[in-house]
């Protein structure tokens, strides 16, 4: 019994920890470095200051990804971001919150 419950918690601390990977992955597949970076505001802001922002509100940003929210971060850019919006709506559910995990990673 213990080597199943701990076997089960085992894949549980892989499985979060492959969100912030699969995140990664997506953050960089789906062209999001063209406008931000880890610290430094660029074109967007910086992964810093939207995990900032969203501190404790992953389903606002998943909200926002969707097409759903208004910018909490950069109201003044946010038709800049309009057409990457169109890519984050097309995503599975578990994308986002793969995606929204690696952005609130940036404390």
């Amino acid at each position: 019994m213990k080597k199943l419950v701990l076997s089960t918690l085992s894949v549980a601390v892989m499985a979060a920890g492959s969100f912030a990977a699969d995140g990664k992955a997506l953050f960089q597949s789906k062209g999001c470095t063209a406008c931000h970076q880890a610290a430094a505001d660029t074109v967007g802001p910086s992964l810093k200051k939207i995990a900032a922002a969203y501190a404790g509100k992953e389903a606002n940003l998943i909200k926002f990804l969707k097409g759903q929210g208004k910018a909490v971060v950069d109201p003044a850019k946010e038709a800049v971001m309009k057409p990457q919006i169109n890519t984050t709506k097309a995503m599975k559910d578990d994308e986002l919150k793969a995606l929204a995990e690696f952005i609130l990673s940036h404390k």
